[in-house]
């Protein structure tokens, strides 16, 4: 198992760094206010501990064309296709082919 203080340690390396890479190519000022506080210590926590995808909008039969899931995006044309929002693709959810 990883030590904690290491890890924390590490995502703080990891930060900085892209932080300085940031201002090295032009991209950040050297001033920084509080938001850029904010926006670095977001980006350490989600080093820590990754935020979990919301996945509750998502269903089990994607297009099977572009892997679409999210279920506004798939629309019930009739009672046995679904037209994928994304791509067009129309399909049958039951057999996976379009």
């Amino acid at each position: 198992m990883t030590n904690p203080e290491l890890r924390v340690a590490d995502a703080i390396r990891e930060v900085s760094v892209a932080m300085q890479r940031a201002i090295a190519d032009g991209y950040r000022s050297r001033m920084i206010d509080a938001d850029d506080l904010i926006e670095v210590l977001l980006s350490i926590a989600d080093r820590l501990d990754p935020p979990v995808p919301d996945t509750t909008n998502h269903v089990g039969c994607p297009c099977p064309d572009c892997g679409t899931a999210d279920a506004d995006r798939l629309i019930w044309i009739d009672d046995d296709f679904v037209r994928c929002d994304s791509c067009g693709t129309i399909f049958d959810p039951t057999d996976g082919g379009p």
